[in-house]
């Protein structure tokens, strides 16, 4: 008897859907997906729309006096306020529920960064780590070389140490290496992970150059002989709740 064929794979419908093509599909798509996750978003969306599109037709209503074409240039610029000003409500919000959704797993600070990282950086990822994976990701730039820490405070605070040492070892002690750690207590100079990118950007383009350019690209060669360890090689973005580490060379 012939063995029945093999059930072909069925997808499952929690699966997330790939985002479709065309830009107005595209802002249904991220309405649709950031709406299971903030159920406010659309009394956000009509109030922040619906009263800069009051406020411009009141105002463009009166700037026409009142007449006919006034009445006409008020409702097609309320319209087009209002519309622009949902859509930028939209983007907020949908930025902030990607960040709700990756904060507090290892390699989210790394997943940011290489989403937004502006001109002027360049960055290794997991440069030192532990078992409890925690991480510290090096940045240079213009502005000096940047150690970003995620996870517990302490011990992130010992990986940064170490990472200076090394950095130390490979561009003498006097060169000048800052540090910031992701999270949530500001009150201990900790940088949450929603104005991480920000605070980047302040730093490298705004900021006060510590390095030449032929500075950033010596150092550069010189710590790209230190690697990433057994991190480097792990996919891109935050590791998923329960992952493994790669052993060796781990603290």
């Amino acid at each position: 008897m012939a063995r029945n064929p093999s059930p072909e794979p069925t997808v499952s419908p929690a699966a997330p859907s790939e985002p479709p093509s065309g830009r107005l599909k595209q802002f249904g798509y991220a309405y649709k997906v950031t709406k299971q996750a903030d159920p406010r978003l659309t009394p956000a969306m009509l109030a922040w729309g619906g009263g800069t599109a009051a406020v411009v037709f009141v105002l463009f209503f009166l700037l026409f006096g009142g007449s006919v074409v006034g009445l006409v240039f008020a409702i097609l610029f309320a319209l087009v306020f209002g519309a622009l000003v949902a859509l930028s409500t939209l983007s907020r919000r949908v930025q902030r529920s990607a960040y709700a959704r990756i904060e507090g797993q290892p390699g989210a600070a790394a997943a940011v960064l290489e989403q937004s990282l502006k001109r002027g950086w360049t960055m290794t990822p997991a440069v030192q780590f532990n078992r409890q994976q925690d991480l510290v990701h090096r940045l240079i730039g213009r502005a000096g070389i940047l150690l970003v820490g995620e996870g517990d405070p302490n011990r992130v605070a010992q990986l940064v140490a170490t990472e200076r040492k090394s950095i130390a070892r490979y561009l003498g002690p006097d060169v000048e290496v800052d540090s910031l750690i992701v999270g949530d207590d500001g009150a201990a100079g900790q940088v949450p992970l929603s104005k991480l990118s920000q605070t980047l950007t302040k730093r490298g383009l705004r900021g006060k150059a510590k390095l030449t350019s032929l500075q950033v690209n010596e150092y550069a060669k010189r710590l790209a002989a230190i690697g990433g360890g057994p991190m480097a090689n792990l996919p891109k973005g935050p590791i998923p709740r329960g992952g493994r580490i790669p052993r060796g060379n781990i603290r």
